[in-house]
């Protein structure tokens, strides 16, 4: 009997972190009767399809590389839910997590037994994400473009976290809210799989704190197994088009003000009807992948 562990991110909540230990790990969790298949195996099989007006017979659960014998499967991509790009060329914030995730429900052969998601306090979560939505080639918004396309959205964490529950009503939600404290990677992969989290190994140069894209990831762990210490301290301090650091003079006094507001009152809402929410210790600016 197949069982699915879901990990919807969701974005700027290390999600990239997690996805890079369980790509580490997959032979130890072979050995404990889990696959874990890697990103673009899900992007394929699952993610791609949720945006294809015509499914692909190629599209599903049936073409993941999953080892016989293992019945305990680990999906993760943040992509499930939406795109981040939504916020920043329609101003809208998720708005096809419903329909996405029953087009997911119906390509599972059953219902995940756990759904892993974080949620992160909305100052941050968009400065964050404009960090990652800036690429070469796309117009760098004036700052006050981008609050005002942050405090016009019509929807919040409350409208994804209920459309998740809506979608998949029978498996435990475990809800968590984003913190840069070291320990965050390793809580929610602990959410997903118990204690055997604890004997996974976590590479120490991998922080998911440093503002980093999937390209300078990717360079930098190839200049740490050079031995190239200078490229890769450079590389970590690449700045994006001299856009200031994470949260350093990001917002005007009044927007900060204003999103915190919102999330403060978004989350009284989210911690009354989920009250196994896991409220983060304290919280700081930093980033997240």
């Amino acid at each position: 009997m197949t069982k699915i562990i879901l990990h919807l991110g969701a974005h700027r909540t290390a999600s990239t972190h997690v996805q890079g230990v369980l790509g580490k790990n997959t032979a130890l969790l072979a050995k404990a009767g889990i696959a874990a298949p890697c990103q673009d195996e899900v992007k394929d099989a699952l993610t791609k399809p949720l945006s294809a007006r015509i499914p692909s017979v190629r599209a599903g659960f049936r073409q993941l590389n999953i080892g016989a014998g293992l019945e305990t499967v680990v999906i993760s991509d943040e992509n499930l839910l939406g795109f981040l790009n939504s916020i920043f060329t329609h101003g809208e914030f998720y708005p096809d997590t419903a329909r996405r995730l029953a087009k997911l429900r119906a390509m599972l052969p059953v219902d995940p037994v756990k759904i892993v998601v974080a949620i992160r306090p909305y100052e941050s979560f968009f400065a964050s994400a404009y960090g990652r939505w800036l690429a070469p080639g796309r117009m760098v918004l004036p700052r006050a473009t981008v609050a005002e396309l942050a405090l016009g959205l019509k929807r919040g964490w409350g409208d994804v976290l209920g459309e998740i529950e809506g979608a998949f009503p029978e498996s435990e939600l475990l809800i968590s809210e984003y913190s840069p404290d070291p320990g965050f990677g390793p809580a929610q992969l602990r959410a997903m799989l118990g204690t055997l989290a604890d004997a996974l190994f976590y590479n120490p140069d991998y922080r998911w704190n440093r503002s980093m894209s999937a390209r300078q990831t990717m360079l930098y762990e190839q200049a740490v197994a050079a031995g190239d210490a200078e490229t890769a301290d450079d590389i970590r301090t690449w700045k994006r088009f001299n856009q200031p650091e994470l949260l350093d003079g990001f917002w005007d006094k009044a927007t900060r003000e204003a999103l915190q507001s919102r999330y403060a009152r978004d989350r009284v809402a989210i911690i009354e009807r989920f009250p196994a929410f896991v409220s983060a210790e304290r919280f700081e600016g930093q980033d997240a992948g």
